[in-house]
C-alpha cells in the first residue's frame, strides 16, 4: 500500500469515511418510535419504509455500475449527494406514509446504493495488490458508521425531534458526499507503480481472471448458485428483520419507553453495526484459512445463537441478552457479506465477477421485504417479536443444513 503513495491513502480514507456515513441508513429503527407516535402508524408501516429503502439500495448499486462506465465516479457521487440531500430534507417535511416511502425509501435508498457502489468501484483500483483486504476494510466502514453515528442521531431526535434530525442528515450527506465527489477518482494511466496491474474498467475482466469464469446465465443455471442464494436469503432476512426493528425490540425487553431507555436502546442497536464490521473482517479471514463450508457453517451457527439470545432476552426480560443477540447477529450478517464476495469469485470465476456478484447480492431485495415484514407482522399481531424470532431460529437451522450440503470444489 505504501508504494502507492499519498493519493491512494487519500482515496482509501475518503472511501472509508463515506461508507461510515452511508451506514446511517441502517439506523432506521431510531426513527420508528417518533414516526409511529406522530402519524399513528403501526410497525408494518415503518417496516415497509425500511424494506423499500433496501430494495432501492440494491437498485442503486446496479445503476451506479452502469453509470460509472458511461460517465465518471465524480458524477455518480455528486448525484448520490444531491439525491441524499433531497431525500432526507424532503422527509423532514413529510405528512404521510406515502411521502416517507418515496422520500426516504426510494430517494435515500437509491442515493446510498449509488454512493456505496461508487466507493468500491473508485477506491479498489488504487490497491490492485490487496483488493480483498481493502474491500473488507471499506465494507467494515458501513458497520462502524451504524455503531458510531446512530447514538448521535438518537440524541438529536431526543432533543430537537425527528424533523430536525432528517434536515441535519440531509445537510451532512449533501456536504460530505459532495466532498467525496471532489476527492474520489480512478487512478490515471501510469499513476500506479509498474509492478501492479493498471486499473480496469468497471465490469472488465482483470488480467488474472480465469478464462473459464462463468457467465451470469451459466451461473444461475447451476444448483450451487441457488443453494448459496437461498443461504444468503436466510441470513439476510434475519439481519434485515432486526436492523429495521432493533430499537423497539430493545425497548420491548427494557419495558420502558422513556428517553433514557430510548437512548440505551439506540446504543444497543449501534452494537449491531460494530459487530457487523468485525464479522466482515473475521469471515474473510476464516474463509481464507478454512474454506467455504466451515465459514458458512460458523456464520450460520452464530446467526442461530443470536436469535436464541433474543428469545431468551424477551422471556427473561434481560437487557444484556438482547445486546448479546444484537452483537452476534451483526457479526453473522456482516460475515455473510464477506462470504458472498469470496464465494462468487471462487466458485464462478472472476471473468464476470461484477455482474455475478450483483446477482448474488440481489438476495437483499427479497430479504429486505420478508425480514422487516415478518418482524412488523409479529409485533402488530402478537405485540411481541417472539414469533418472528422463532421463525428465524428455524431459518438458522436451514442455513446450517445448506452449508453442510453445499458441494465442495472450485465450481
Amino acid at each position: 500500500m505504501a508504494a502507492l503513495g499519498g493519493r491512494a491513502l487519500v482515496a482509501g480514507i475518503a472511501g472509508f469515511s463515506i461508507n461510515m456515513l452511508l451506514g446511517v441508513v441502517y439506523s432506521w429503527s431510531v426513527f420508528v418510535g417518533p414516526l409511529e407516535a406522530q402519524f399513528a402508524w403501526v410497525r408494518t408501516d415503518t417496516s415497509m419504509v425500511f424494506s423499500i429503502s433496501m430494495v432501492m439500495l440494491c437498485a442503486g448499486q446496479l445503476v451506479s455500475g452502469w453509470l460509472i462506465a458511461r460517465t465518471s465516479p465524480r458524477f455518480v457521487m455528486g448525484l448520490s449527494a444531491a439525491l441524499a440531500a433531497l431525500g432526507f430534507v424532503s422527509t423532514a417535511a413529510a405528512n404521510g406514509l406515502v411521502w416517507v416511502c418515496v422520500s426516504y425509501g426510494v430517494v435515500c435508498g437509491l442515493s446510498v446504493g449509488l454512493g456505496a457502489n461508487c466507493v468500491l468501484a473508485t477506491v479498489l483500483p488504487w490497491f490492485p495488490g490487496c483488493r480483498g483486504t481493502v474491500s473488507g476494510l471499506l465494507l467494515a466502514g458501513v458497520g462502524l458508521g451504524t455503531f458510531a453515528l446512530a447514538p448521535a442521531v438518537a440524541a438529536v431526535l431526543a432533543t430537537w425531534g425527528w424533523r430536525t434530525a432528517f434536515v441535519a442528515l440531509g445537510v451532512a450527506f449533501g456536504i460530505l458526499l459532495g466532498s467525496g465527489a471532489a476527492v474520489l477518482r480512478l487512478p490515471r494511466p501510469g499513476e500506479l507503480s509498474e509492478d501492479r496491474v493498471a486499473p480496469q474498467e468497471i465490469g472488465a475482466e482483470a488480467p488474472s481472471a480465469p478464462s473459464g469464469g462463468m457467465t451470469p446465465r451459466a451461473m444461475v443455471a447451476t444448483p450451487v448458485f441457488w443453494m448459496f442464494f437461498t443461504w444468503m436469503v436466510l441470513i439476510s432476512t434475519g439481519g434485515m428483520a432486526l436492523v429495521s426493528n432493533a430499537v423497539p425490540a430493545a425497548l420491548e425487553v427494557l419495558k420502558d419507553e422513556g428517553s433514557a431507555a430510548y437512548l440505551l436502546a439506540s446504543a444497543a442497536m449501534g452494537s449491531i453495526g460494530a459487530f457487523n464490521a468485525a464479522g466482515r473482517l473475521g469471515a474473510g479471514w476464516l474463509w481464507d484459512r478454512a474454506g467455504a463450508r466451515c465459514a458458512m457453517t460458523i456464520v450460520s451457527s452464530i446467526y442461530g445463537c443470536a436469535l436464541l439470545a433474543c428469545v431468551a432476552a424477551v422471556e427473561l426480560a434481560l437487557f444484556p441478552l438482547i445486546v448479546a443477540g444484537f452483537m452476534l447477529l451483526g457479526a453473522a450478517y456482516g460475515g455473510s457479506v464477506s462470504v458472498a464476495s469470496a464465494f462468487t469469485g471462487e466458485r464462478f470465476g472472476m471473468a464476470h465477477y461484477a455482474m455475478n456478484y450483483a446477482l448474488v447480492n440481489a438476495n437483499l431485495m427479497l430479504a429486505s421485504v420478508v425480514g422487516p415484514g415478518l418482524a412488523g407482522a409479529a409485533q402488530v399481531g402478537a405485540h411481541t417479536y417472539l414469533p418472528a424470532y422463532g421463525v428465524l431460529v428455524l431459518a438458522a437451522f436451514a442455513a446450517i443444513l445448506i452449508a453442510r450440503l453445499l458441494p465442495a470444489g472450485h465450481r
